[in-house]
């Protein structure tokens, strides 16, 4: 079992993530109303898009189920979205069952993780700013 501390650290992240997707399910209602994020400040101040741009859009063509589409917004938005859903899963499981879902990786996997992660970041915001003429 867990303390209160730790299982207030586990439901601060599932709060942020429930919230993101109850955004991204109404953003195509809120859009029109003028009740969506304007654009990042960085491109705001350079005009490009940063590299998380187009998450929000991707998630909700996600939602209503045109993939092609989301992936067209951006390219790993589909697989952030299977991700951040396993992730909302794992932390309600964990803060409802009141304990730490211990899943050991070693070291060298999470670098691992980490190294794809970034490399197909990349590839993706290099995608947006070439491929997709951003």
């Amino acid at each position: 079992m867990i303390n209160k501390q730790e299982r207030l650290a586990q439901l601060a992240p599932l709060v942020v993530l429930v919230a993101w997707f109850t955004y991204t399910r109404l953003y195509f209602f809120l859009h029109p109303l003028g009740l969506t994020f304007d654009p990042s400040l960085f491109m705001y101040l350079t005009g490009k898009p940063d590299p998380s741009c187009g998450l929000t859009r991707t998630f909700a063509w996600t939602w209503r189920g045109d993939l092609g589409q989301a992936l067209h917004v951006y390219p790993l938005g589909p697989i952030v979205f299977l991700i951040a859903s396993a992730l909302v899963a794992y932390l309600a499981i964990a803060v409802l069952a009141g304990r730490q879902l211990a899943i050991p990786v070693s070291r060298r996997v999470w670098r691992g993780v980490i190294v794809i992660s970034l490399v197909a970041l990349a590839a993706n915001w290099t995608a947006k700013l070439v491929w997709l003429g951003m």
